[in-house]
């Protein structure tokens, strides 16, 4: 029966609260009850002392375990039965003070009340006995500390001796008694409106009567008037004082109603900035923003290294001059070592600043939020809730963005193992050709030196040395591939002839070269360039290299420069059978080697042309591939010019 039950202890700022949360507290923690703090704030504004006293008991009741729930009206019965009813409350825990007079007695108790509006609810009692003098009378608290102000009199001062102006003008233009009776209720509706507070609204009621009676009723200027008027007097008393009253509430629940409309949109506001943050710091930033406007207080917050913190502050409370970090530290750690509340309001290190919630999930703390709240007004349960909420939320996206740049960074590291895998199956199998043709072309020397004809001797050494200059390429790509991809190739720019580096590039092509028609058209004008000229002749080597190879004897290939705007176009262009359509945008993919068309090539493993693009776009350039008519491929790239300043002698 335990794991159902749910006990509700109401919260006050009466003295002896404490003594029925702590009882609460007991039963809930002998029965395995879920306990649950319940405060119902009404409209009624209190001083700063019955405030701090709510927030008080609600802390001890937080340190009891109980979870705290605010919510909103003036009939404190109603308000605490509809909670009952809908949250599944088995008891009720109230407490119970002596009798105390008052102007107006309530015809009904706070206990009879609920036990007529939730009958099913079992109600508990705690005896109390006050220590203190209560209060008499209500009207006692009109004048306390905090809650008079002579501005707000002189208002009402003035508004009463405005009705009495616009009475006298009534009066004096032949209109009816009963129109100055409305005139000053209007009076009181006004004041209740301008002023803070009933107590103003109520004197006004009150004084309203025996103005009106002292300049409009006979004997005038006396406070003496004809039975005749009693009915009237009771009848603007009331019904002044009932306006009044409900002008001055509405008033206040329009202020609370802002108040909770302006801390809930901050709310909905941090879930919407949160979903566009890209990264932890930004996400820890938005978090702290977000905290200032809705506690009004400064905030700080400790990455999970807790290295120097970044600081969010107000005026209002003077940022964090003057507070000594370095003391306040262990209230740091111990709130992310224990993942809990640490510092000021609570019973671990209560003697720091500031208020320390870790921000975590389930097993990590991501961060620990510092909050001062030393010299501020004391932070209420509902925005103190919102807080959490926003702590939880802010905890959800920085896992979020933990996992999401672990599954990145999974994926790379996948992605890199299935380029070495791949690797290392391509070269394994395009090794193996011409090493098998190297070994044995030279086994073929070895054991027959002596008898081999001049032309197979030349012929033997040309396959030799054929291979041996693939596999040289081979391993230049190898490694130039494997320095971009790991981050490490540095370019060594210089100021370079862009037709200079073309015609260093023509001298290390492929022998085969030599059954092609090889072209050059190269610009008058002198072309400089800021490159890495020794990656440059490479690129131009693997795209001259490629056309050879996938090109029939005797095809015409062009290497091309010209100045297109603030760069030089660099192309190698032939007349073969061109790219297949489709594979425009696959050629520069690594390991993708295309249909072989030529039947006397060696089969490649894909690298050539991936390199190329790499390293045109270290320097900033682009490269691309485009068929020609009417028939053809030209593969073309780009490198930023520079302009050299001629000087006249």
């Amino acid at each position: 029966m335990s794991e159902h039950e749910r006990i509700l202890v109401c919260v006050s700022a009466s003295p002896t609260n404490a003594d029925v949360i702590r009882r609460a507290a007991a039963l809930s923690d002998a029965m395995g009850a879920e306990l649950i703090a319940l405060y119902v704030e009404d409209t009624e504004l209190y001083d700063d002392a019955r405030v701090q006293a709510v927030h008080d008991h609600l802390s001890l009741a937080e340190r009891h375990g109980a979870l705290l729930t605010t919510i909103y009206g003036d009939d404190p019965a109603t308000a605490i039965a509809e909670y009952a009813r809908v949250s599944g409350i088995t008891k009720i825990v109230l407490g119970k003070s002596p009798e105390l007079k008052r102007l107006f007695a309530p015809k009904e108790t706070l206990m009879s009340r609920l036990n007529e509006l939730a009958p099913n609810v079992e109600i508990i009692i705690v005896p109390n006995q006050l220590t203190t003098d209560g209060e008499p009378l209500r009207l006692r608290r009109f004048f306390r500390k905090g809650r008079f102000s002579i501005v707000d009199l002189a208002k009402a001062a003035l508004i009463l001796a405005i009705c009495t102006g616009v009475g006298f003008l009534f009066t004096a233009i032949g209109l009816a008694i009963t129109n100055v009776v409305l005139i000053y209720i209007l009076g009181v509706l006004a004041v209740a409106f301008i002023t803070t507070g009933s107590t103003y609204s109520l004197l006004s009621s009150f004084f309203s009567v025996l103005v009106f009676n002292f300049f409009f009723t006979e004997p005038y200027y006396s406070l003496r008037s004809s039975p005749d008027y009693f009915a009237t007097f009771a009848v603007m008393f009331t019904a002044a004082l009932l306006s009044s009253s409900l002008t001055s509430r509405i008033k206040a629940q329009s202020i609370q109603t802002a108040n909770k409309a302006y801390q809930t949109e901050v709310l909905l506001s941090t879930s919407q900035l949160l979903q566009k943050a890209d990264d932890r710091r930004t996400i820890l930033e938005v978090v702290q923003q977000q905290l200032c406007r809705l506690l009004e207080h400064s905030v700080l917050c400790y990455d999970s290294d807790l290295d120097a913190p970044t600081f969010c502050a107000i005026e209002q409370d003077g940022g964090f001059a003057g507070i000594d970090l370095d003391a306040e530290r262990r209230a740091v750690l111990w709130a992310r070592q224990n993942a809990k509340h640490a510092g000021r309001t609570t019973r671990v290190f209560p003697e720091v600043k500031c208020l320390y919630m870790a921000v975590r999930s389930e097993r990590t703390v991501w961060a620990v939020i510092g909050i001062r709240a030393d010299n501020s007004p004391p932070i209420d349960e509902f925005r103190k809730n919102l807080m959490i909420s926003i702590l939880d939320e802010c905890a959800l996206a920085v896992e979020k963005d933990h996992m999401t740049r672990e599954k990145q960074r999974m994926e790379e590291s996948a992605r890199q193992e299935a380029l070495r895998a791949n690797l290392l199956r391509s070269i394994s199998h395009d090794l193996r050709t011409p090493l098998t043709s190297i070994s044995g072309n030279a086994a073929i020397l070895m054991e027959n030196q002596g008898q081999l004809s001049e032309e197979s001797l030349k012929r033997l050494y040309t396959s030799i040395y054929d291979d041996a200059i693939w596999l040289n390429g081979l391993v230049e790509n190898l490694l130039t591939i494997t320095r971009t991809e790991n981050g490490t190739m540095k370019l060594n720019l210089q100021t370079e002839l862009v037709a200079d580096t073309v015609e260093e590039a023509l001298r290390h092509i492929d022998r085969n070269t030599a059954r092609r028609q090889i072209v050059t058209d190269l610009p008058e004008e002198m072309l400089l360039a800021r490159m890495d000229a020794g990656l440059i002749v490479q690129v131009l080597v693997n795209l001259l290299n490629n056309a050879v190879k996938y090109t029939p004897e005797g095809t015409r290939i062009v290497v091309g420069v010209r100045r297109e705007g603030d760069k030089a176009l660099i192309r190698v262009e032939d007349d073969g059978q061109g790219v297949p359509p489709g594979d425009e945008d696959r050629v520069f993919d690594m390991f993708y080697t295309g249909v072989k068309r030529s039947p006397d090539s060696r089969r490649g493993i894909g690298l050539g042309l991936a390199l190329c693009k790499s390293i045109v776009q270290a320097h900033g350039g682009e490269i691309g591939v485009e068929n020609v008519q009417p028939h053809g491929a030209k593969f073309w790239f780009t490198l930023p010019i520079v302009e050299v300043e001629g000087y006249e002698q």
